[in-house]
């Protein structure tokens, strides 16, 4: 009986080294999947981390090409801006050459298209362009010249104020506001 007794503590001895074994063997399997699969994270992060990077050098690029388009926008801008300037000073010698009891009357009556009736007296507006500069401002509110408005926004700039909270005190386009912030930079 001893013997049957030692050979069953051998089996048993035995099937508790084959569980032993197997559970060793399985957590090695188990640990080459994990790092099989940690290493195809860490190539997916390399992935994402490589077209991160491309997109922001295309972010960057497209900056870059927006800055120099809105410098040209705004150098054309200027252009454009002088030279109503020189014609309005041209507009502003010629009517300064008149008489002031003269009524300035367009040749081909463009003044007429723009006129507004009066509702409070029933009369159409003056035709002289001061007269005409009166009603506006007083149908619209005050009249600002961009030179004007241009150095509010510059001034609003520089006390810090938000470009969308400028654009919405003067009325503005926001983009407006940004373009006119950059040239004073």
């Amino acid at each position: 009986m001893k013997n049957v007794r030692g050979a069953g503590m051998e089996i048993f001895y035995i099937c508790v080294i084959l569980v032993g074994i197997c559970i060793v063997f399985f957590a090695l399997i188990w640990m080459a999947v994990e790092k099989k699969n940690a290493r195809d994270y860490r190539l997916e992060l390399d992935e994402r981390e490589h077209e991160l990077r491309q997109v922001i050098e295309d972010a960057e690029q497209l900056l870059n090409e927006l800055n120099n388009f809105s410098g040209y926008i705004v150098d054309r801008l200027e252009e454009k801006q002088k030279s109503i300037e020189d014609l309005l000073a041209r507009i502003d010698e010629k009517t300064g050459n008149l008489s002031n009891a003269e009524i300035i009357q367009p040749a081909n009556n463009a003044v007429d298209d723009i006129k507004e009736p009066d509702k409070t007296e029933g009369e159409n507006t003056p035709r002289s362009e001061e007269a005409y500069a009166g009603f506006l401002q007083g149908k619209k509110g005050k009249l600002i010249s961009l030179d004007e408005r241009k150095n509010e926004v510059i001034k609003l700039y520089k006390k810090g104020i938000s470009s969308t909270e400028i654009a919405r005190m003067l009325n503005m386009g926001k983009g407006e506001i940004e373009l006119i912030s950059r040239m004073c930079k």
